[in-house]
């Protein structure tokens, strides 16, 4: 008796405590409701549409936020050191240290790239060609292959899987195995059997686009992964009994996908242009990339002349985004008016 007297001393402060503890929360859990229910009682009586940008707002919110607090910053400073005249380290014999200093303001960097080293401009010209011819045969792939895998098959899951799996290992050094060794080519586009074959039928011009196709074919399978799964998203989103009125009306199958199908999913369309863009712009067997990387390190040019090849690249990913973006905003809009 006496010990469960003694372990009742001890325990009752800590009951009474841990009782206080928790009506003290309940009042402050009730406190700080109170702003919640009045912000979620607005929000109810929102129109949908506002909602619904609200919410797509909150999601891309974390990022803002990293972007604001880390990301900003670096991007000012790097438009700096692109307009500076020289950017070098600085070695401060006093204090045993080096400090990176920028001097002058000017457009030499970009003259030096358009006027002074024809080789850089070819590299520029070589990008902004391939990325054009490869972004849009990316999209319009992923595009086949959602509506293949939309299709109800058996193992339709592990497809999906399957289609998947390049896009993570086409990540980190990966791809500059695949590229030293050339698995990323097929044999018959190397050897140039393709392109004379091509080219027997048609023009030159029309040939080597073709040709050039042909030999991104493997990467361009390789880099579907996600723009496929984005387009499956749209596609399931599409009511069946719209199809299902289309075909009572009289439409066939190819008239309900350019006039239903295509139309739901311009938004998509847009996305993948974007994404497919940005991605493939910034692979590490991309030929601007890799001078970028070399001129960083070169005594030559340094890191104000990457930092401009940089901006150059960027300005290329818009150039494309922009055109791309405005073919298929004016396609559908002039599809929706003859509708």
């Amino acid at each position: 008796m006496k010990f469960r007297k003694f372990l009742m001393c001890i325990v009752h402060p800590f009951v009474w405590l841990g009782k206080k503890i928790w009506i003290a929360l309940k009042w402050l859990g009730k406190r700080i409701a109170i702003p919640f229910k009045w912000i979620n009682n607005k929000f109810r009586k929102l129109p949908n549409k506002k909602k619904q940008a609200i919410q797509g707002y909150l999601y891309i919110l974390p990022w803002i936020v990293g972007f604001c607090l880390f990301g900003i910053y670096q991007l000012v400073i790097s438009i700096r050191m692109s307009l500076a005249e020289s950017a070098t380290y600085v070695i401060d014999a006093e204090r045993g240290t080096s400090v990176f200093t920028m001097k002058g303001f000017s457009f030499l960097q970009y003259k030096e790239i358009f006027q002074n080293n024809p080789t850089h401009l070819d590299a520029i010209i070589s990008t902004v060609t391939d990325v054009a011819i490869v972004v849009p045969l990316v999209v319009i792939f992923a595009l086949v292959l959602a509506l293949l895998l939309k299709r109800p098959i058996k193992g339709q899951g592990v497809f999906r899987t399957i289609f998947f799996i390049p896009v993570i290992l086409l990540s980190g050094n990966l791809l500059s195995y695949f590229t030293q060794y050339g698995l990323l080519t097929m044999p018959g586009v190397a050897s140039g059997k393709v392109q004379e074959a091509i080219s027997f039928y048609f023009p030159e011009s029309v040939a080597n686009v073709v040709s050039f196709a042909f030999s991104k074919i493997i990467l361009i399978l390789w880099l579907s992964g996600v723009q496929t799964i984005i387009f499956l998203a749209g596609l399931n989103k599409i009511d069946k009994s719209v199809y299902e009125a289309a075909s009572i009306e009289g439409a066939s199958g190819w008239d309900s996908f350019w006039k239903i199908t295509l139309p739901a999913i311009s938004g998509l369309i847009i996305i993948n242009i974007i994404y497919t863009t940005v991605v493939y712009c910034n692979l590490s067997n991309n030929g601007l990339v890799m001078l970028i990387t070399s001129a960083m390190t070169d005594p030559r040019f340094g890191r104000d002349y990457a930092s401009a090849l940089s901006w150059i690249l960027f300005a290329v990913e818009i150039l494309i985004i922009g055109v791309y973006s405005l073919i298929i905003t004016l396609i559908f809009r002039t599809h929706r008016r003859e509708g």
